[in-house]
């Protein structure tokens, strides 16, 4: 006969020597290696912590100077006079120098990132520009105009992309200008370069360790600023309904690009910015869909979010190296346990053999064989316990016939077992898997046996058909898993509102359900389909890409017919089915009879 692997004693000595040795060293090692994870990953999710905060202080910081720069600036009496004169007046004036002169100079304190000084005056066109291209711009409809009318108060505007310049990103600050009176004449609007915006989330990535790379996302969550992946900048996390897609493209706001091409999907990332969660761990597509560590700070001025991430395998490095010590120390230790198991089991297993001779002489026929016990220990209470084995295998071949019958009485009861287990399973076979309602072969022999009684008896057999509108978009947005729930969700519905013993709910096939009813008239068909339908709008199933509602509906057909010899039950199945198709041609969500 082959022998396993641990078929010797010696084997197994070895083996149960490793066990005891290296087991409690696993469990070190283990327990070892969860804690220095855990403590990596409080140490990344700091770091990036300590990042976010800083960049989003920083933007802050920005923000907040160049606001109340423009309102400093706004005050400069040169820009109130000019704008107290009427445009007549204002050609070639001395105001209009000194307002031009003022704008200059106010644009050289940051000649890399200010784009322009403008004046707008109290209709929204710009009356002067350190850009001149500018000059006679309307830019009423602007929220840079707009809002310091409304408040009267300082203003940043959300980052957006140039008409004119391709890759030029725009940030504007404005502010109202008002006269000694304190009433307003108009606007002082500053164009920045918004890189200078993205360079602060940039600097920060060496901080925040290897491989991490900073976010920068606006209220619709688009991305503004991205260290690692520049051409998601003005494309979104997450799909925008259109309209919302439709006006920030005309903002400037998004890229000019198909509604598929403009978002990354990253629907958990959102749900956190959602909860103001400070942290979480989830995949990125910037990272190849590799689980990230990702820490999450708000800014104060702006309801932007700047996010820092850190690929997951990245943080957690150093646990491999410690991996690889702690498997050499293994080795080490499981050489050294072999060497000896093998000399412990080279003096056990004498006394084995010999007892293991005197067992084959035994099994060959020399039943009067015995062993000599030698020892009080464990090989001399085997070698006693195999004595005493011999002698009761001698007495039970006396008594074999006897032990052939009770065996077969074991037999016959385990025959009826097996059969009572088989009508289980007959059971189990009738139910759908999934939905646990009756499954179609259980609706075909239930069909077969009610109109074979109906048609003795001259009673009415009803039969509703439905199925759920636009599954396959359902299936499509929420996934296969989330289709099985609704699928699961609606044949409980329909289970609890049947509920007459006779009456049976089954699965049809696909997203298709049957309803069969026994003794029942249309009119009470058509009762009990309102009351499916109901109760299916009760549950508000969310659907957001149905054309008919935004929750779950589905379409009924409705059939009715006294059995005869004559009609095949096929026949109650094809009226239901047109009635179905019927009711599908018709809008959807209703039922139709036929």
């Amino acid at each position: 006969m082959q022998q396993t692997f641990l078929g010797s004693i010696r084997r197994k000595l070895i083996a149960s020597f490793l066990i005891v040795s290296l087991i409690p060293l696993l469990l070190l090692a283990f327990i070892n290696k969860q804690t220095t994870e855990k403590a990596l990953t409080d140490n990344a999710r700091q770091a990036l912590s300590a990042a976010a905060h800083e960049t989003a202080n920083r933007i802050d910081a920005f923000i907040d100077a160049n606001l109340n720069a423009v309102r400093v600036e706004a005050i400069l009496p040169g820009l109130a006079r000019y704008l107290s004169l009427t445009p007549k007046q204002r050609n070639d004036s001395p105001e209009m120098q000194l307002a031009i002169e003022t704008l200059i100079r106010l644009s050289r304190k940051d000649m890399v990132n200010i784009l322009s000084y403008a004046l707008l005056d109290l209709n929204g066109k710009n009356v002067l520009d350190t850009q001149i291209s500018n000059i006679g711009k309307d830019e009423s409809v602007e929220n840079y105009f707009q809002k310091p009318l409304e408040t009267g108060l300082s203003f940043v505007s959300s980052m957006k992309r140039s008409p004119t310049i391709p890759d030029l990103v725009t940030l504007f600050f404005s502010s109202p200008v008002r006269n000694a009176k304190g009433n307003i004449l108009g606007v002082l609007r500053v164009s920045y370069n918004a890189t200078v915006v993205q360079q602060l989330v940039t600097q920060e990535t060496e901080r925040a360790g290897a491989k991490s790379f900073g976010i920068l996302l606006d209220e619709n969550y688009i991305y503004l600023a991205h260290s690692t992946a520049p051409e998601l900048i003005f494309k979104s996390i997450v799909p925008l309904p259109l309209n919302v897609v439709t006006e920030l493209q005309s903002q400037g706001r998004l890229l000019n690009s198909p509604v598929n091409e403009l978002a990354t999907n990253e629907l958990k990332l959102k749900e956190a910015l959602e909860n103001k969660q400070s942290y979480l761990i989830a995949s990125l597509s910037a990272t190849g869909n590799e689980v990230n560590l990702i820490a999450i700070a708000r800014l104060k001025y702006k309801p932007w979010s700047v996010l820092f991430t850190q690929i997951l395998a990245v943080a957690l490095a150093p646990v491999e190296k410690q991996i690889c010590d702690a498997m050499f120390l293994f080795a080490i230790i499981a050489s050294v346990v072999t060497i000896i198991a093998f000399a412990i089991g080279q003096l056990l297993t004498m006394p084995i053999i010999y007892l293991t001779n005197i067992v084959s002489q035994f099994t060959t026929g020399n039943l009067d064989i015995r062993a000599k016990i030698t020892s009080k220990d464990e090989i001399g209470h085997l070698a006693k316990s195999f004595n005493d084995m011999a002698l009761q295998l001698q007495i039970s071949l006396e008594t074999l016939e006897q032990r052939v019958l009770e065996r077969t009485a074991e037999l016959v009861i385990a025959r009826e077992k097996t059969e009572e287990a088989n009508h289980k399973l007959e059971q189990l076979v009738n139910v759908d898997g999934l939905t646990q309602v009756a499954n179609r072969r259980c609706f075909d022999t239930r069909l077969q046996a009610e109109w074979k009684r109906l048609s003795q008896e001259q009673q009415p057999l009803s039969l509703i058909l439905f199925d759920v509108d636009k599954f396959k978009s359902y299936n499509d947005y929420y996934g296969h898993l989330g289709g099985d729930d609704c699928l699961l969700r609606i044949a409980q519905i329909v289970q609890k509102t049947v509920n007459r013993p006779a009456d049976l709910v089954a699965r049809y096939g696909g997203e298709e359900f049957a309803v069969l009813l026994p003794n029942t008239d249309l009119a009470a068909a058509i009762t009990i389909a309102e009351n499916i339908q109901q109760a299916i709008h009760h549950q508000a199933i969310p659907h957001a890409q149905s054309d008919i509602k935004n929750i779950v509906t589905i379409s009924l057909g409705i059939s009715c017919i006294i059995p005869t010899c004559d009609i095949k039950p096929d026949t109650l199945i094809a009226l239901a089915d047109k009635a179905l198709y019927n009711a599908k041609q018709n809008g959807r969500d209703r039922y139709c009879t036929s």
